[in-house]
């Protein structure tokens, strides 16, 4: 009996391990899964609450999907056009931008080299603007790379609300069914799990969510303002860098200056009050420690899991770093309280 146990167990994972190398396999194509997943978790509360108000499922589902549709209807008419426009302006420019760049370094080629300086100091200014000139390229590069994924990933935008309407419609079947995998003798136990881990990462995701909708517009209304070339784009972008605690405020602000630093000295200085005032405006609905509370995680651990998810996954990897670091958290308590 014993044997027959340990065969399933092995089988088990042996499918365990071919599911996930599948996904592996197909992670192109699960992006607007994945946001339609977010939706749904995101979304499920309000139609739970209209729910206990005495709303009708079908209705509370059409009310929700309605103020959804609706966003994305008004933000497509009127950004989407400009939004576009810029992708492929800045398209057009990177090549420019990169010529403008290389003429700066070769400047300053000619002009250090004019002067009389030992061999050892002449090597290392020689490394460190060949350094330079590598990272900026690259920086340039890993640009087009990143508006070529944003139109490439245009399709899955678009499918993300379909697929979670058909999620939410059904998800008392798909939870159903999910249950059923998991063993009777386990259930209780992963339902606190989840609990767990649902009342840590919840209040995170809105909390963030809603900030970096709030700086990502205000940014945007002041790089307007300041006629700065790709407002709507950099704007948006640095928006989404706000998820990062701490790193994303430099990440957010980088593109901005890459820009305006080919205008001039006082539209670099604007961009920087700018920032700083979007900042302390930020600070006061949100700041690191109160992110750190959210997920009962040490500002250390914070910054460690971002380092971690930055080597690992890059951009994506520092965005994700703080929900996993906070769920891995939630689940050696668990494990802790019940050995202890």
């Amino acid at each position: 009996m014993e044997d027959v146990r340990q065969e399933r167990k092995a089988l088990l994972l042996l499918i365990l391990i071919g599911i996930i190398y599948f996904l592996y396999l197909v992670r192109i194509v699960l992006l607007p899964f994945v946001l339609a997943i977010l939706i749904v978790y995101l979304v499920e509360p309000f139609i739970d609450c209209l729910l206990n108000r005495g709303v009708g499922r079908n209705l509370a589902l059409a009310l929700i999907l309605f103020l959804v549709a609706g966003g994305i209807f008004l933000f497509g008419f009127f950004a989407a056009p400009y939004l576009i426009e810029e992708l492929n302006t800045l398209a057009q420019r990177l090549p420019v931008y990169a010529k403008e760049i290389q003429n700066i370094i070769d400047l300053i080629n000619d002009k250090y080299e004019r002067i009389d300086l030992p061999p050892a100091i002449q090597t290392i200014i020689d490394n460190s603007l060949s350094r330079i000139q590598s990272v900026t390229l690259r920086f340039v590069e890993r640009t087009t790379e990143v508006i070529i994924g944003l139109l490439s990933s245009f399709f899955s935008l678009v499918m993300a609300p379909i697929l979670a309407f058909y999620m939410l419609k059904d998800i008392d079947l798909i939870k159903k069914n999910m249950w059923s995998l998991v063993p009777k003798a386990y259930r209780k136990e992963v339902k606190q799990l989840l609990k767990k881990i649902d009342d840590v990462l919840r209040g995170y995701l809105k909390g963030q969510l809603l900030v970096s909708i709030v700086v990502g517009l205000l940014l945007s209304l002041g790089f307007y303002i300041l006629k700065v070339k790709f407002y709507l784009l950099i704007g948006i972008f640095a928006g989404i860098m706000n998820l990062i605690p701490y790193l994303g405020v430099v990440l957010g602000i980088l593109p901005a200056l890459f820009i305006v630093s080919f205008k001039s000295t006082q539209a670099i200085i604007g961009v920087v009050v700018l920032y700083l005032i979007v900042q302390q405006l930020e600070s006061s609905l949100i700041s690191p420690k109160i992110v750190g509370d959210k997920v009962g995680l040490h500002p250390i651990i914070i910054i460690f899991s971002l380092l971690v998810g930055g080597e690992l996954l890059g951009i994506i990897g520092m965005l994700l770093a703080v929900p996993i670091a906070g769920i891995i958290k939630v689940i050696i308590n668990h494990f802790i309280s019940r050995i202890i």
